[in-house]
């Protein structure tokens, strides 16, 4: 329940406890760099970054326009801690392309390109150390924890989220109608971090409304996962037009691969998002709100 809003649980003080909690497992993560377990635990810190910014979306209207720092704030924490994030991605991109296409990616090939892939996050990871951001992101994250005591709400309940739930979903609708007329690399990102946030919206809400949103989640969830692996893909096809890992007749093969599997997972985000966002943002703002009421009302009756 670290990231749920408990039924019963007053909305602002819920908020508060979810948003602290985050803030305060996300500094813990920054330790060190330079290994897989630490890369690890930075790219779930830079996750948490990801889930307060939701939050801080979802109440926005309802904190005003101070909140809009925090926001700025939280968006540069996750800049900093990225490109180690990233250089994760690549190396499971170049893996997940060898499961796919196991005879098109021997391990003559695989390998060169696997080693230079992984020097290349080693001196990332290096920069980041010299570079002391870990530390400068930690102490971000403690001084953003104690500002999160003073937030008010300027109103409570349903009426306080409403208005994010129904710009969060609208924006990625808009997201998704973009990527259909302009399917450029930097409109499929953009589409994820907006549906990234309904997805954490609805992950909070999930207790609240029943328990009857779980499905619809997990529709979000998979629809992340595919725009995910193509940004990593994405990447992959960025570092290997600029490094010399292989030889240029390999690296154009490798490209081509890359290019039939990212075709393969537009399609099935296209297929996956007509669904999703084939309801009306307002609609799905009144189908949320009818669950909360629901699962409001079913607290009252004596058990």
């Amino acid at each position: 329940m670290a990231f749920r809003l408990k039924p019963g649980e007053p909305l602002s003080k819920a908020l508060k406890r979810i948003v602290g909690r985050q803030l305060e497992l996300a500094a813990t993560e920054l330790k060190e760099v330079g290994t897989p377990k630490s890369d690890e635990k930075i790219h779930d810190a830079r996750r948490r970054v990801k889930k307060i910014r939701a939050v801080v979306r979802l109440v926005r209207p309802s904190l005003g326009r101070t909140v809009r720092a925090v926001d700025r704030r939280l968006r540069e924490m996750s800049r900093l801690l990225a490109p180690v994030a990233d250089g994760q991605g690549v190396v499971q991109a170049l893996d997940r392309l060898g499961e796919k296409y196991p005879g098109d990616l021997p391990e003559p090939v695989r390998a060169p390109i696997r080693a230079g892939l992984l020097e290349r996050a080693a001196r990332t990871d290096r920069k980041v150390k010299v570079d002391h951001v870990l530390q400068t992101v930690a102490f971000s994250l403690r001084a953003e924890r104690e500002r999160v005591v003073g937030w008010r709400l300027k109103r409570g309940g349903f009426r306080a989220i409403a208005p994010g739930l129904e710009k969060s979903f609208r924006s990625g609708r808009k997201a998704m109608r973009r990527v259909l007329t302009h399917p450029t690399p930097d409109n499929y990102h953009r589409w994820r971090r907006r549906l990234k946030h309904q997805w954490f919206h609805v992950r909070l809400l999930e207790a609240r409304c029943g328990r009857k949103l779980i499905r619809y989640g997990r529709r979000l969830e998979a629809l992340d996962a595919c725009l995910g692996e193509y940004h990593d893909f994405a990447l992959l096809r960025s570092i290997l037009f600029g490094d010399a890992f292989v030889s240029r007749q390999e690296t154009a093969r490798r490209l081509r691969m890359i290019e039939r599997y990212q075709s393969e997972l537009r399609q099935r985000a296209r297929k996956m998002g007509r669904r999703i966002y084939a309801e009306r943002p307002g609609h799905f703002v009144r189908r949320v709100r009818a669950l909360w009421r629901l699962a409001k009302a079913a607290e009252r009756i004596p058990k």
